[in-house]
């Protein structure tokens, strides 16, 4: 079966983002904006600002801001307004042990739901596509492709809580603000992708689930070693 090239994938964002609500495309914004350098953890995100920049009144601007502090990329307080978060490295390393368990247990249902209709297809388009992109890259494209390969598992999973829950752990603010740490997993990265993936697409449950927590547990172990450096 052909897997959906790179160029697939930016032509469907591309008719989502047109077809999105305003509040949706601003949250897409501000999160690719992560990314490109455009946002920054602790940076201040000012409503007026925001509706000339996006062209949109002040109410699709408020709906984004509270979307985006409800997955926790953005902190809204009386006396600042909104900010994107700045996450302290031992709460970036807490976010991850919660993901670690989250994403090991989305592989192992995938794999056990792999015969689902679809299953197998969104499978290796998704992968396909993850695996042409540098992942030292930093790109935006790439987090939204990452993100994509994530989907595939949840959706596979057939799980309502896992679908609820992990859209809203906020890795964007991890990857972005520790970029520099978790370079260190790269070289890894596109194996670990690869063998989840085909772990899944076999069935073997219980493989899916260790590679996962795995290549989880690589970002945890870079992060723990930077935080002992910095004492």
């Amino acid at each position: 079966m052909a897997q959906a090239s790179i160029a697939d994938f930016v032509s469907d964002l591309t008719e989502v983002a047109d077809s999105a609500s305003p509040r949706e495309r601003v949250v897409s914004d501000v999160i690719r904006g992560l990314y490109e350098g455009r946002y920054k953890p602790g940076q201040r995100l000012i409503e007026a600002q925001l509706t000339a920049t996006y062209g949109i009144s002040r109410g699709p601007v408020r709906e984004a801001l509270n979307r985006l502090a409800a997955s926790g990329i953005v902190v809204l307080t009386p006396e600042r307004g909104a900010e994107v978060r700045l996450l302290s490295v031992k709460e970036a390393i807490d976010t991850l042990i919660v993901v670690q368990g989250l994403i090991g247990i989305a592989a192992r249902l995938a794999a056990t739901n792999i015969g689902r209709p679809g299953a197998v297809e969104q499978m290796n388009a998704a992968v396909g596509a993850l695996l042409e992109f540098d992942p030292a890259s930093g790109d935006a494209a790439h987090a939204t492709l990452r993100g994509r390969f994530y989907a595939a598992l949840t959706d596979t999973a057939d799980n309502a809580e896992l679908s609820r829950v992990l859209p809203n752990v906020q890795i964007h603010l991890i990857r972005v603000q520790f970029y520099n740490v978790m370079k260190a997993t790269d070289r890894t990265r596109k194996k670990d992708y690869r063998q989840i993936a085909d772990a899944i697409l076999a069935g073997r449950a219980g493989a899916a689930e260790t590679l996962a927590r795995k290549h989880i547990g690589r970002a945890i172990e870079a992060l723990t070693a930077f935080l002992a450096v910095q004492g």
